[in-house]
């Protein structure tokens, strides 16, 4: 996985200019855009994507979806690059070690959408059902075990697999 990540940020800081490695390789930021990704979220995908065993490409989709990778968004009360909930999710803030005043904050909130994920993971296992619990559909699990996806599932699930091939995976 560590070769997979590292191929991804080194194909991307060919493509970029000017080069500028950090210490870790992991929180290395290509200075523009691949796919159509800001880099800086690109990189969050993949260092998060990892840490959480989470497809990096299905992170990008989401966060495309949820706020078309605009970290300050807000609908109602979900916030932020993955539109999560700060009320609901308090805990994961925390536990993290910030507060919901981070909200806004594109690493750390997407930290908290994947920590939430990789527990509808562990639950659901199917991807499906997962993204159904996560956007708040009605009977997302009675629709994911049925195969009835949501153009929101759909939708992302497609552009995930989309990201993955341009990506080679």
């Amino acid at each position: 996985m560590k070769k997979v990540i590292m191929g991804v940020i080194l194909g991307a800081s060919i493509l970029c200019t000017p080069i500028t490695a950090k210490a870790n390789a992991l929180s290395y930021v290509p200075p523009c855009e691949v796919d159509g990704i800001p880099s800086e979220i690109a990189s969050y995908a993949e260092i998060i994507g990892h840490e959480f065993n989470i497809c990096p490409e299905l992170l990008e989709a989401m966060a495309f979806y949820e706020s078309s990778y605009d970290p300050e968004v807000t609908n109602g009360n979900c916030k932020g690059l993955m539109q999560v909930n700060p009320t609901i999710h308090r805990l994961r803030f925390e536990e993290a070690g910030w507060t919901t005043a981070d909200w806004d904050n594109a690493y750390k909130n997407m930290y908290v959408a994947a920590d939430y994920l990789a527990e509808l993971f562990e639950e659901y296992e199917d991807v499906g059902i997962v993204l159904g619990v996560y956007h708040g559909e009605s009977n997302a699990v009675e629709k994911g075990k049925t195969g009835n996806l949501s153009a929101y599932t759909r939708k992302i699930l497609q552009r995930s697999e989309e990201l993955e091939r341009s990506h080679s995976k």
